[in-house]
């Protein structure tokens, strides 16, 4: 082998090793879970405006959980005024510099595109989207209250350790995320055992 033919394959192996490592980076800047508690309210029927509001704590979460080394676990709960929110859940895949989810069921609504929520890291925060480019149709509307959408960015500093590891491992959301994964990436599931 020459040094002309080694060079190309040294540069190649250089490349193949960055984009392995891309997907464990990212992956180690967003575990954690991202919590926002803020005051919003609900409408009292039959007061005016101004009045009509009855304030109570809300609490916006983000909990990413590292599944395999190309997957992580992502579960959104977000609030809205007058008690509307999103609530999504799944496993994410690394693509072109973000995780996303890609919901294995059919949109309910037939018009929107099928639902899909990219999780990236974007100028010191975590950010959420469920479109496709900025001025697309939200895809994951059905996952959210009249008020909610999954347009959503939360500063690194909110970050924290999930210190309930276990208990949401051991959740419904969690199961169902890695049963989807398994159905729709057949590679994902554990093989037999020997």
């Amino acid at each position: 082998m020459t040094l002309r033919s080694l060079v190309p394959l040294l540069a190649a192996l250089c490349a193949c090793a960055a984009a392995a490592q891309e997907p464990a980076q990212l992956m180690d800047k967003m575990v954690g879970v991202y919590k926002h508690r803020f005051m919003s309210a609900t409408i009292t029927p039959g007061k005016g405006p101004g009045e009509a509001d009855e304030p109570y704590q809300a609490e916006d979460v983000i909990e990413i959980v590292p599944y395999d080394a190309g997957h992580v676990y992502v579960r959104a709960h977000l609030d809205f005024y007058n008690g509307h929110t999103c609530d999504i859940a799944g496993m994410a895949r690394y693509e072109q510099g973000a995780f996303v989810y890609h919901d294995p069921a059919p949109s309910s609504l037939p018009q929107d595109p099928p639902c899909a929520l990219k999780v990236s890291v974007e100028h010191g925060k975590l950010t959420m989207t469920d479109r496709a480019t900025p001025g697309a149709p939200a895809s994951c509307r059905a996952y959210c209250g009249a008020r909610g959408a999954l347009e959503y960015s939360i500063g690194m500093d909110k970050r924290r350790a999930i210190r309930y590891l276990g208990r949401l491992k051991a959740s419904r959301e969690y199961g169902k995320a890695i049963d989807d994964l398994h159905r729709t990436e057949p590679q994902t599931a554990p093989g037999p055992a020997r």
